[in-house]
């Protein structure tokens, strides 16, 4: 290995030729095309031009008044560069030195030194301009290691390889590498360090499998590739018969991949303690994401308002980011439905920007329910449906996507395939957020089962957030608890001074059943509440 030292523009022009002198790029003028402007603006310091109008205009020859939105000739595009990119780096370019990437959902391209077979440093090649555009972790599935001692079983670890990487592949907030990429890596026992370098990932997904007579036994770990930490494992033991295999590959990789890549999951709260300690200034766009992520974990003001700001500022750095204008369009869902801080029209705002981030990524599950959540919270049953069907079809085992559409459904009264999707959800990631107890809660009060609702109701757990008393007065007025109950009520007050008068319009802003309303508010007056209009 040489000392390292940084790229220059005439080592990645060089490499362009690599590229272009290949078969795949010599047939396809458009890829040429496209992968040479975007590399030409980023080495001259205009990446922050980079935009799918200028690429429209400078490299398909679309008019000045090219509409993004209706000609989705850039994203179609932008889409087919990374994928074939990716095939040259695994056939003709495989023993190149440097490799050129453009990140999913964006068109700057990054430019890594190999560090086994080049004199780079292993670090994308930053020229003159904006800082790189960060759209999320990325993550490669190693090889499963299978411990039986008989290549005969094989099938079964490179089958629950290519499962775990195809599931973390439907979770569009991740940059995942293909299986075939990692194969090289098999059995060679290399530093996690040094293939984070080469594959340019953050985290590594490691394993082994064992199979003893009808037992199998599955270890998984995560690696994070910046210092060779393991910072979370889970093991799996299993009856295995011929007919079950698939079926176990399948139930692995969704509990393992549900449990990392999910927005509560490993992966999110490992990035998530990092970012906190990140002064606003060196937010990347992706810390944006993740802000919001703790605001959903915590949902207070502070937190809310942390959101809110750095979402702004993400939309501005990198405009043509789907997810986080879906992001914002969330917050300002949110707001309308809990009044953190003071927005004209918020609702309205909410689903021009859910509308502009499905515009932009149209394939992106979160982006999706987002606009989802916002007819939830228009009241317009019919739209939300159709959406909550569209975002769970995208991947049905998401679990907070799962999760959330369940709550939902529950709370406009479709008990039955609300409570079930709410508690797969549940299973699939143990780290869900305690408001998907809020479901729980009204389906038990609902059921007139008010020491279950009250069970359900200290789950909750977000004391600076009016649901939490106000479950706890209304069960505890139910349950004729009278001191307890006034207590609750009190604490509600706090939060909420004029809640006598606004009440009814915050529950009902979550809660789409009527009576329930009705009986959620004859919990509070026998509770204490003197005035409820």
């Amino acid at each position: 290995m040489q000392d390292a030292h940084p790229l220059t523009p005439d080592d990645v022009q060089t490499q362009l030729n690599r590229i272009f002198a290949s078969s795949q790029f010599r047939s396809s003028e458009k890829q040429r095309h496209f992968l040479s402007y975007v590399i030409d603006e980023t080495l001259e310091g205009r990446k922050d031009q980079i935009k799918g109008y200028t690429v429209a205009v400078a490299v398909y020859n679309r008019k000045a008044d090219f509409d993004p939105q209706v000609d989705p000739i850039v994203r179609v595009e932008a889409g087919r560069l990374p994928r074939a990119l990716e095939h040259y780096y695994l056939t003709d370019g495989i023993e190149d030195p440097i490799r050129i990437e453009i990140p999913k959902g964006g068109y700057v391209p990054q430019f890594i030194a190999l560090l086994d077979n080049a004199s780079g440093s292993g670090e994308p090649f930053s020229p003159p301009g904006r800082e790189i555009v960060d759209r999320g972790p990325s993550i490669a599935v190693l090889p499963l290691d299978n411990l039986a001692g008989d290549n005969s079983q094989d099938y079964f670890a490179e089958g629950l390889t290519e499962e775990l990487t195809a599931e973390l592949a439907r979770y569009q907030e991740l940059n995942v590498i293909a299986s075939q990429s990692t194969m090289q890596f098999r059995d060679q026992g290399v530093d996690p360090r040094i293939i984070g370098r080469k594959l340019n990932v953050r985290f590594l997904l490691a394993g082994s499998v064992r199979i003893d007579g009808e037992t199998i036994k599955i270890s998984t770990r995560l690696i994070d590739t910046t210092n060779n930490a393991q910072i979370w494992t889970a093991s799996y033991r299993r009856d295995m018969t011929p007919a079950n295999l698939i079926e176990l590959q399948e139930e692995i990789a969704q509990n393992t991949v549900g449990a990392l890549a999910d927005q509560f999951g490993q992966i999110t709260r490992e990035l998530s303690k990092e970012s906190r300690k990140k002064p606003p200034k060196e937010l990347a766009v992706y810390d944006a994401i993740l802000r919001f992520y703790r605001y959903e974990s915590v949902l207070t003001p502070a937190s809310f308002q942390e959101a809110l700001n750095a979402m702004e500022k993400a939309v501005e750095i990198d405009p043509e980011y789907g997810l986080a204008w879906a992001v914002l369009g969330h917050l300002h869902a949110d707001n309308h439905a809990l009044g953190f801080c003071e927005i004209d029209k918020p609702l309205e705002k909410a689903l021009k920007y859910a509308h502009k981030g499905l515009a932009l990524e149209p394939e992106n599950q979160f982006v999706h329910d987002a606009l989802t959540l916002v007819y939830f919270h228009r009241g317009e049953k019919a739209s939300f449906l159709k959406h909550l069907d569209t975002t769970l079809a995208l991947n049905p085992n998401a679990p907070y996507i799962v999760g959330v559409a369940g709550w939902h459904l529950a709370l406009y009264g479709e008990w039955d395939r609300g409570l079930s999707l709410l508690q797969k959800g549940m299973r699939l990631n143990p780290y869900h957020p305690t408001w998907f107890y809020l479901a729980t809660f009204m389906d038990c009060y609902n059921r007139k089962d008010y020491e279950a609702a009250y069970v359900e109701a200290l789950k909750f757990n977000y004391p600076d957030l009016f649901w939490d008393p106000l479950m706890r007065a209304a069960a505890l007025g139910q349950l004729d608890d009278t001191h307890e109950a006034e207590k609750a009520l009190k604490e509600l007050l706090a939060l909420i001074p004029d809640f006598e008068s606004t009440g009814r319009q915050l529950m009902g802003n979550y809660v789409k059943i009527p009576d329930l309303i009705e009986s959620l508010a004859a919990g509070l007056t026998a509770a204490g509440l003197t005035k409820f209009e």
